[in-house]
Protein backbone atom coordinates (compact mmCIF):
# COMPACT_ATOMS: atom_id res chain seq x y z
CA UNK A 1 0.00 0.00 0.00
CA UNK A 2 1.07 2.99 -0.92
CA UNK A 3 1.71 5.84 1.99
CA UNK A 4 0.44 9.57 0.87
CA UNK A 5 1.72 11.84 3.38
CA UNK A 6 -1.08 14.23 2.66
CA UNK A 7 -3.10 12.06 4.15
CA UNK A 8 -1.83 12.38 7.67
CA UNK A 9 -1.59 14.84 10.07
CA UNK A 10 1.69 15.90 11.46
CA UNK A 11 3.85 16.97 14.59
CA UNK A 12 8.09 16.95 14.22
CA UNK A 13 9.84 16.82 18.04
CA UNK A 14 13.11 18.78 18.04
CA UNK A 15 14.28 21.23 15.32
CA UNK A 16 17.94 20.36 14.73
CA UNK A 17 18.90 19.41 11.38
CA UNK A 18 17.39 16.51 11.01
CA UNK A 19 14.49 18.27 12.26
CA UNK A 20 14.36 20.78 10.03
CA UNK A 21 14.80 18.63 7.34
CA UNK A 22 11.82 16.87 8.15
CA UNK A 23 9.26 20.21 8.06
CA UNK A 24 11.15 21.35 5.13
CA UNK A 25 9.99 18.10 2.87
CA UNK A 26 6.67 17.75 4.64
CA UNK A 27 5.88 21.35 3.80
CA UNK A 28 7.07 20.64 0.40
CA UNK A 29 4.40 17.45 0.24
CA UNK A 30 1.72 19.69 1.84
CA UNK A 31 1.35 18.41 4.72
CA UNK A 32 -0.02 19.86 7.83
CA UNK A 33 3.16 20.00 10.50
CA UNK A 34 3.73 21.87 13.62
CA UNK A 35 6.52 21.65 16.05
CA UNK A 36 8.06 21.13 19.55
CA UNK A 37 11.33 21.64 20.57
CA UNK A 38 12.80 21.55 24.17
CA UNK A 39 15.35 24.47 23.82
CA UNK A 40 13.61 27.31 26.19
CA UNK A 41 12.69 30.08 23.53
CA UNK A 42 11.28 29.64 20.42
CA UNK A 43 12.79 33.08 19.00
CA UNK A 44 16.36 31.23 18.82
CA UNK A 45 14.78 28.18 16.96
CA UNK A 46 13.19 29.99 14.33
CA UNK A 47 16.39 31.85 13.58
CA UNK A 48 18.19 29.13 12.70
CA UNK A 49 15.25 28.02 9.88
CA UNK A 50 15.41 29.51 6.26
CA UNK A 51 12.96 32.65 6.03
CA UNK A 52 10.40 30.18 4.00
CA UNK A 53 9.85 27.82 6.84
CA UNK A 54 10.37 30.97 9.24
CA UNK A 55 6.95 31.85 7.64
CA UNK A 56 5.31 28.65 7.33
CA UNK A 57 5.81 27.51 11.01
CA UNK A 58 5.16 30.78 12.69
CA UNK A 59 2.66 30.33 15.34
CA UNK A 60 3.30 26.49 15.23
CA UNK A 61 6.33 26.05 17.43
CA UNK A 62 6.21 25.20 21.01
CA UNK A 63 8.59 25.26 23.46
CA UNK A 64 6.67 24.96 27.14
CA UNK A 65 4.96 21.91 28.20
CA UNK A 66 2.33 20.37 25.91
CA UNK A 67 -1.33 19.93 26.61
CA UNK A 68 -3.24 17.07 24.86
CA UNK A 69 -5.17 19.51 23.06
CA UNK A 70 -1.43 20.11 20.91
CA UNK A 71 -2.24 16.62 19.28
CA UNK A 72 -5.73 17.07 18.18
CA UNK A 73 -5.94 16.21 14.97
CA UNK A 74 -2.44 14.45 15.00
CA UNK A 75 -1.69 11.05 13.63
CA UNK A 76 2.30 11.17 13.57
CA UNK A 77 4.47 12.16 15.54
CA UNK A 78 7.76 12.59 14.06
CA UNK A 79 10.99 12.41 16.45
CA UNK A 80 14.68 13.93 15.99
CA UNK A 81 16.88 11.71 17.10
CA UNK A 82 18.64 13.90 19.22
CA UNK A 83 15.53 13.29 21.34
CA UNK A 84 14.57 10.19 23.52
CA UNK A 85 11.35 8.25 23.50
CA UNK A 86 10.82 8.26 27.01
CA UNK A 87 10.50 12.38 27.16
CA UNK A 88 7.42 13.76 28.67
CA UNK A 89 6.27 15.37 25.30
CA UNK A 90 6.83 11.46 23.11
CA UNK A 91 4.49 9.74 26.43
CA UNK A 92 1.89 12.12 25.62
CA UNK A 93 1.92 11.72 21.86
CA UNK A 94 1.50 7.94 22.35
CA UNK A 95 -1.45 8.86 25.77
CA UNK A 96 -3.08 10.68 22.35
CA UNK A 97 -2.71 7.60 20.25
CA UNK A 98 -0.30 9.35 18.14
CA UNK A 99 2.29 7.02 16.16
CA UNK A 100 5.61 7.55 17.14
CA UNK A 101 8.21 7.30 14.14
CA UNK A 102 11.62 8.76 13.13
CA UNK A 103 12.80 10.71 9.73
CA UNK A 104 14.12 7.02 8.68
CA UNK A 105 10.99 5.33 9.13
CA UNK A 106 9.23 8.43 7.28
CA UNK A 107 11.96 7.74 4.12
CA UNK A 108 11.32 3.80 4.49
CA UNK A 109 7.53 4.20 3.38
CA UNK A 110 8.48 6.09 0.44
CA UNK A 111 11.28 5.03 -0.87
CA UNK A 112 11.91 3.14 -3.66
CA UNK A 113 15.65 2.92 -4.27
CA UNK A 114 17.94 0.21 -3.57
CA UNK A 115 18.87 0.56 0.06
CA UNK A 116 22.40 -0.77 2.13
CA UNK A 117 22.59 0.21 5.80
CA UNK A 118 25.60 0.42 8.03
CA UNK A 119 25.90 0.70 12.11
CA UNK A 120 27.53 -0.15 14.73
CA UNK A 121 29.55 1.43 17.70
CA UNK A 122 32.82 2.69 15.40
CA UNK A 123 33.59 3.01 11.88
CA UNK A 124 30.09 3.36 10.57
CA UNK A 125 31.09 6.76 8.91
CA UNK A 126 34.15 5.10 6.98
CA UNK A 127 32.10 2.33 5.78
CA UNK A 128 29.56 4.75 4.36
CA UNK A 129 31.85 6.80 2.55
CA UNK A 130 33.89 3.78 1.57
CA UNK A 131 30.74 1.84 -0.22
CA UNK A 132 29.33 5.32 -1.94
CA UNK A 133 33.13 5.69 -3.27
CA UNK A 134 33.32 1.95 -4.39
CA UNK A 135 29.82 1.94 -5.82
CA UNK A 136 30.61 5.32 -7.65
CA UNK A 137 33.91 4.36 -9.36
CA UNK A 138 31.89 1.19 -10.45
CA UNK A 139 29.34 3.48 -12.57
CA UNK A 140 26.70 3.04 -9.52
CA UNK A 141 25.18 6.40 -8.96
CA UNK A 142 25.47 6.21 -4.41
CA UNK A 143 24.39 8.71 -2.18
CA UNK A 144 25.55 8.30 1.41
CA UNK A 145 22.92 10.12 3.66
CA UNK A 146 21.73 9.36 7.49
CA UNK A 147 23.38 9.71 10.41
CA UNK A 148 26.08 11.39 8.24
CA UNK A 149 25.51 14.82 7.30
CA UNK A 150 22.60 14.27 4.59
CA UNK A 151 19.05 13.76 5.79
CA UNK A 152 17.85 10.71 4.16
CA UNK A 153 14.55 12.50 3.20
CA UNK A 154 16.42 14.55 1.13
CA UNK A 155 17.32 11.73 -1.17
CA UNK A 156 13.92 11.04 -2.13
CA UNK A 157 13.24 12.30 -5.99
CA UNK A 158 17.14 11.74 -6.93
CA UNK A 159 18.50 9.97 -10.02
CA UNK A 160 20.50 8.20 -7.05
CA UNK A 161 20.80 4.38 -7.94
CA UNK A 162 21.18 3.35 -4.34
CA UNK A 163 21.08 4.73 -0.78
CA UNK A 164 24.17 4.43 1.17
CA UNK A 165 22.63 4.67 5.02
CA UNK A 166 24.55 5.68 8.11
CA UNK A 167 22.37 4.81 10.94
CA UNK A 168 22.57 5.21 14.48
CA UNK A 169 21.05 3.14 17.31
CA UNK A 170 18.71 6.66 18.38
CA UNK A 171 17.72 6.71 14.36
CA UNK A 172 16.97 2.40 14.65
CA UNK A 173 15.05 2.49 17.01
CA UNK A 174 12.01 5.00 15.82
CA UNK A 175 12.19 2.27 12.74
CA UNK A 176 10.45 -0.28 11.59
CA UNK A 177 9.76 -0.97 8.11
CA UNK A 178 12.95 -0.01 6.64
CA UNK A 179 14.19 -2.53 3.36
CA UNK A 180 17.78 -3.20 2.95
CA UNK A 181 19.31 -4.97 0.17
CA UNK A 182 22.52 -5.38 2.40
CA UNK A 183 23.23 -4.66 6.32
CA UNK A 184 25.89 -4.57 8.48
CA UNK A 185 26.96 -4.38 12.16
CA UNK A 186 30.32 -3.52 12.30
CA UNK A 187 31.17 -3.80 15.81
CA UNK A 188 29.13 -2.96 19.66
CA UNK A 189 30.97 -1.72 22.68
CA UNK A 190 29.47 0.24 25.71
CA UNK A 191 28.11 3.72 24.26
CA UNK A 192 25.55 6.09 24.77
CA UNK A 193 24.50 4.00 28.05
CA UNK A 194 23.31 7.39 29.52
CA UNK A 195 20.09 6.98 27.09
CA UNK A 196 19.85 3.88 26.13
CA UNK A 197 20.37 2.29 29.90
CA UNK A 198 22.04 -0.64 29.52
CA UNK A 199 24.62 -2.75 26.71
CA UNK A 200 21.34 -4.66 26.35
CA UNK A 201 18.98 -2.06 25.42
CA UNK A 202 21.77 -0.75 23.46
CA UNK A 203 22.12 -3.97 21.29
CA UNK A 204 18.59 -4.29 20.41
CA UNK A 205 18.23 -1.20 18.98
CA UNK A 206 21.04 -1.66 16.65
CA UNK A 207 19.23 -5.39 16.01
CA UNK A 208 16.75 -3.69 14.06
CA UNK A 209 18.74 -2.77 11.42
CA UNK A 210 18.43 -6.42 9.94
CA UNK A 211 14.72 -6.59 10.57
CA UNK A 212 13.97 -6.10 6.60
CA UNK A 213 17.47 -6.75 5.14
CA UNK A 214 18.17 -9.36 2.47
CA UNK A 215 21.51 -10.05 3.56
CA UNK A 216 23.94 -9.02 6.64
CA UNK A 217 27.39 -8.50 6.24
CA UNK A 218 29.12 -9.87 9.71
CA UNK A 219 32.14 -9.78 11.37
CA UNK A 220 33.17 -12.94 11.99
CA UNK A 221 35.43 -12.51 15.26
CA UNK A 222 32.77 -9.90 16.21
CA UNK A 223 30.33 -10.08 19.29
CA UNK A 224 26.46 -9.36 19.17
CA UNK A 225 27.30 -8.50 15.42
CA UNK A 226 25.12 -11.51 13.85
CA UNK A 227 21.37 -11.10 12.93
CA UNK A 228 19.53 -13.81 15.46
CA UNK A 229 16.68 -15.08 12.43
CA UNK A 230 18.11 -17.59 10.22
CA UNK A 231 16.22 -16.58 7.39
CA UNK A 232 18.85 -13.59 7.28
CA UNK A 233 21.67 -14.66 4.33
CA UNK A 234 25.10 -14.28 6.13
CA UNK A 235 28.34 -13.16 4.46
CA UNK A 236 31.65 -13.17 6.85
CA UNK A 237 34.50 -11.75 7.10
CA UNK A 238 37.63 -11.39 9.82
CA UNK A 239 41.62 -10.82 9.76
CA UNK A 240 42.24 -14.60 9.50
CA UNK A 241 42.27 -17.08 6.90
CA UNK A 242 38.68 -17.89 5.13
CA UNK A 243 37.47 -19.99 1.91
CA UNK A 244 34.46 -18.48 2.25
CA UNK A 245 33.43 -15.08 2.75
CA UNK A 246 36.41 -12.37 3.07
CA UNK A 247 39.95 -13.16 4.79
CA UNK A 248 43.57 -12.73 5.09
CA UNK A 249 46.61 -14.69 3.69
CA UNK A 250 49.90 -14.51 2.29
CA UNK A 251 53.12 -14.00 4.35
CA UNK A 252 53.24 -11.35 7.19
CA UNK A 253 55.52 -9.13 4.43
CA UNK A 254 52.87 -9.52 2.05
CA UNK A 255 49.45 -9.97 3.22
CA UNK A 256 46.41 -10.55 0.69
CA UNK A 257 42.78 -9.59 1.07
CA UNK A 258 41.06 -12.89 -0.28
CA UNK A 259 37.82 -12.88 -1.00
CA UNK A 260 36.14 -17.06 -0.89
CA UNK A 261 39.87 -17.75 -0.69
CA UNK A 262 40.84 -15.85 -3.63
CA UNK A 263 43.13 -12.79 -3.80
CA UNK A 264 41.90 -9.84 -4.42
CA UNK A 265 44.48 -6.94 -3.75
CA UNK A 266 47.62 -6.74 -1.47
CA UNK A 267 46.39 -5.30 2.27
CA UNK A 268 49.49 -2.31 1.15
CA UNK A 269 46.85 -0.87 -1.17
CA UNK A 270 44.71 0.46 1.58
CA UNK A 271 45.66 3.54 2.45
CA UNK A 272 43.80 3.40 5.84
CA UNK A 273 45.38 3.58 9.58
CA UNK A 274 44.97 0.95 11.45
CA UNK A 275 43.98 -3.66 10.65
CA UNK A 276 40.35 -2.32 12.10
CA UNK A 277 40.47 -0.08 8.39
CA UNK A 278 41.17 -3.46 6.95
CA UNK A 279 38.01 -4.83 8.46
CA UNK A 280 36.18 -1.56 7.26
CA UNK A 281 37.23 -2.39 3.84
CA UNK A 282 36.22 -6.35 4.21
CA UNK A 283 32.77 -4.65 4.92
CA UNK A 284 32.56 -2.33 2.07
CA UNK A 285 32.79 -4.98 0.24
CA UNK A 286 31.03 -7.08 1.45
CA UNK A 287 27.90 -4.58 1.24
CA UNK A 288 28.77 -4.12 -2.71
CA UNK A 289 28.34 -7.80 -3.02
CA UNK A 290 25.35 -8.74 -1.17
CA UNK A 291 23.72 -5.40 -2.81
CA UNK A 292 24.56 -7.00 -6.22
CA UNK A 293 22.89 -10.06 -5.33
CA UNK A 294 20.01 -8.90 -3.43
CA UNK A 295 19.01 -6.31 -6.18
CA UNK A 296 19.77 -9.13 -9.16
CA UNK A 297 16.75 -10.91 -7.48
CA UNK A 298 14.55 -8.84 -6.75
CA UNK A 299 14.87 -6.57 -10.26
CA UNK A 300 15.85 -9.76 -12.36
CA UNK A 301 19.02 -8.01 -13.48
CA UNK A 302 22.13 -6.93 -11.60
CA UNK A 303 24.17 -3.99 -11.05
CA UNK A 304 26.79 -5.26 -12.51
CA UNK A 305 28.83 -4.74 -9.03
CA UNK A 306 32.08 -6.73 -9.61
CA UNK A 307 33.78 -7.23 -5.99
CA UNK A 308 37.47 -8.01 -7.83
CA UNK A 309 36.54 -5.09 -9.72
CA UNK A 310 35.58 -2.66 -6.57
CA UNK A 311 38.87 -3.76 -4.68
CA UNK A 312 41.19 -1.99 -7.42
CA UNK A 313 39.21 1.60 -6.47
CA UNK A 314 40.36 0.88 -2.58
CA UNK A 315 43.33 2.74 -3.48
CA UNK A 316 41.61 5.96 -4.39
CA UNK A 317 39.70 6.55 -1.28
CA UNK A 318 40.72 9.03 1.93
CA UNK A 319 39.66 8.76 4.95
CA UNK A 320 37.18 10.79 6.58
CA UNK A 321 38.55 13.58 8.64
CA UNK A 322 39.23 12.58 12.25
CA UNK A 323 39.10 9.16 11.81
CA UNK A 324 42.34 7.63 12.52
CA UNK A 325 44.17 10.22 10.04
CA UNK A 326 47.73 11.01 10.06
CA UNK A 327 48.07 14.79 10.28
CA UNK A 328 51.57 15.60 10.77
CA UNK A 329 55.02 13.52 10.67
CA UNK A 330 58.26 14.74 12.01
CA UNK A 331 59.36 11.16 12.87
CA UNK A 332 56.81 11.48 15.05
CA UNK A 333 53.14 10.58 13.53
CA UNK A 334 50.50 12.26 15.02
CA UNK A 335 47.08 10.78 14.68
CA UNK A 336 43.86 12.56 15.03
CA UNK A 337 40.78 10.07 15.72
CA UNK A 338 38.98 12.89 17.70
CA UNK A 339 36.01 10.49 16.12
CA UNK A 340 36.82 8.11 18.56
CA UNK A 341 33.88 8.76 21.23
CA UNK A 342 33.50 6.00 22.92
CA UNK A 343 35.56 2.76 24.59
CA UNK A 344 35.29 0.50 21.75
CA UNK A 345 36.40 2.89 18.96
CA UNK A 346 39.79 3.84 20.65
CA UNK A 347 40.37 0.28 21.45
CA UNK A 348 39.89 -0.76 18.40
CA UNK A 349 42.68 2.46 17.41
CA UNK A 350 45.48 0.84 19.60
CA UNK A 351 44.79 -2.62 18.05
CA UNK A 352 45.31 -1.14 14.65
CA UNK A 353 48.11 0.99 15.18
CA UNK A 354 50.03 -0.90 17.04
CA UNK A 355 51.29 -3.68 14.89
CA UNK A 356 52.52 -0.89 12.53
CA UNK A 357 54.06 1.69 15.05
CA UNK A 358 58.04 0.84 15.72
CA UNK A 359 58.53 3.33 19.15
CA UNK A 360 56.16 4.24 21.43
CA UNK A 361 52.36 4.85 21.79
CA UNK A 362 51.47 7.76 23.58
CA UNK A 363 47.42 8.14 23.56
CA UNK A 364 45.74 11.88 24.20
CA UNK A 365 42.03 10.86 25.45
CA UNK A 366 39.17 12.19 28.17
CA UNK A 367 35.96 14.28 27.85
CA UNK A 368 32.60 13.30 28.49
CA UNK A 369 32.37 9.79 29.22
CA UNK A 370 28.71 9.10 28.49
CA UNK A 371 28.75 6.41 31.24
CA UNK A 372 31.01 4.24 29.14
CA UNK A 373 33.54 1.83 31.19
CA UNK A 374 36.94 3.55 31.32
CA UNK A 375 38.10 0.93 33.11
CA UNK A 376 37.84 -1.45 29.98
CA UNK A 377 40.42 -0.06 28.65
CA UNK A 378 43.06 -0.41 31.08
CA UNK A 379 44.35 -4.01 29.42
CA UNK A 380 45.04 -2.12 26.26
CA UNK A 381 46.48 0.83 27.36
CA UNK A 382 48.62 -1.31 29.50
CA UNK A 383 49.94 -3.44 26.83
CA UNK A 384 50.09 -0.79 23.92
CA UNK A 385 50.42 2.56 25.41
CA UNK A 386 53.37 4.13 27.07
CA UNK A 387 51.47 7.17 28.68
CA UNK A 388 48.06 8.54 28.68
CA UNK A 389 47.66 12.74 28.89
CA UNK A 390 43.70 12.60 30.04
CA UNK A 391 41.72 16.04 29.69
CA UNK A 392 37.91 16.61 30.59
CA UNK A 393 35.29 15.82 32.99
CA UNK A 394 36.05 12.49 33.26
CA UNK A 395 40.26 12.56 33.04
CA UNK A 396 40.00 11.38 36.85
CA UNK A 397 38.59 8.13 35.44
CA UNK A 398 41.56 7.48 33.30
CA UNK A 399 44.21 7.71 36.27
CA UNK A 400 42.28 4.31 37.48
CA UNK A 401 42.70 2.60 34.19
CA UNK A 402 46.40 3.41 33.40
CA UNK A 403 48.87 4.34 36.08
CA UNK A 404 50.80 6.20 33.93
CA UNK A 405 48.30 8.88 33.42
CA UNK A 406 48.90 12.72 33.81
CA UNK A 407 45.99 14.81 33.72
CA UNK A 408 45.81 18.16 31.62
CA UNK A 409 44.28 21.03 31.89
CA UNK A 410 43.49 21.19 28.37
CA UNK A 411 44.31 19.79 24.83
CA UNK A 412 46.74 22.37 24.08
CA UNK A 413 48.84 21.26 27.04
CA UNK A 414 48.20 17.25 26.57
CA UNK A 415 49.73 18.04 23.03
CA UNK A 416 52.99 20.11 24.38
CA UNK A 417 53.38 17.26 27.00
CA UNK A 418 52.98 14.43 24.92
CA UNK A 419 55.83 15.87 22.43
CA UNK A 420 57.87 16.31 25.40
CA UNK A 421 58.23 12.32 25.80
CA UNK A 422 57.42 11.81 22.10
CA UNK A 423 60.83 10.59 20.16
CA UNK A 424 61.56 9.37 16.32
CA UNK A 425 59.20 6.18 15.44
CA UNK A 426 56.19 7.32 18.27
CA UNK A 427 52.98 7.76 17.81
CA UNK A 428 50.79 10.35 19.42
CA UNK A 429 47.12 9.23 19.24
CA UNK A 430 44.10 11.41 20.20
CA UNK A 431 41.50 9.01 20.36
CA UNK A 432 39.14 10.50 23.40
CA UNK A 433 37.03 7.53 24.27
CA UNK A 434 34.72 10.15 25.31
CA UNK A 435 32.41 12.44 24.05
CA UNK A 436 33.59 16.38 23.37
CA UNK A 437 30.37 18.02 24.46
CA UNK A 438 32.28 19.28 28.12
CA UNK A 439 35.26 21.03 25.96
CA UNK A 440 34.14 21.48 22.21
CA UNK A 441 31.85 22.22 19.95
CA UNK A 442 31.53 18.61 18.86
CA UNK A 443 34.20 16.21 17.58
CA UNK A 444 35.45 18.29 14.92
CA UNK A 445 36.09 21.12 16.64
CA UNK A 446 38.54 18.97 18.71
CA UNK A 447 40.02 17.34 16.23
CA UNK A 448 40.87 21.20 14.77
CA UNK A 449 41.98 22.34 17.90
CA UNK A 450 44.40 18.85 17.92
CA UNK A 451 45.69 19.80 14.65
CA UNK A 452 46.28 23.81 15.15
CA UNK A 453 48.61 22.39 18.35
CA UNK A 454 50.33 20.41 17.19
CA UNK A 455 51.45 22.80 14.09
CA UNK A 456 51.81 25.50 17.26
CA UNK A 457 54.50 22.75 18.79
CA UNK A 458 55.94 21.67 15.60
CA UNK A 459 56.44 25.17 14.38
CA UNK A 460 58.56 26.67 17.56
Amino acid sequence: MTYNVREHSYVVGGLGITGQACVRFLLQQGASVKAFDTRPTAASIMASMPQSMQASMKGKIETASLSAAFFNNVDTLVLSPGLSPDIEQVKLAKQCGVEVIGDIELFARLNTKPVVGITGSNGKTTVTLLTTHLLNSLGVKAIAAGNIGLPALDTLGTDADVIVLELSSFQLETTSSLSLCAATILNLSDDHLDRHGSFEHYALAKHRIFDNASQAIVWRDGHHVAPQSSSVLQLHYGLGEALQGFGVSGSTEKPQLTFNGKPLCSLSSIHLAGTHNVLNVMASLGLCYALNKSYALNKSHALEISVETAATHIGSFTSAPHRCVEIANNGVRFIDDSKATNVGATIAALEGLAPVTQGKLILIAGGDAKGGDINALSPYLNQFVSHVFAIGKDAPLFTTAFANTVISSNLNDAVKSACKVASNGDVVLLSPACASIDMFNNYMHRGDVFRQAVEEVLAA
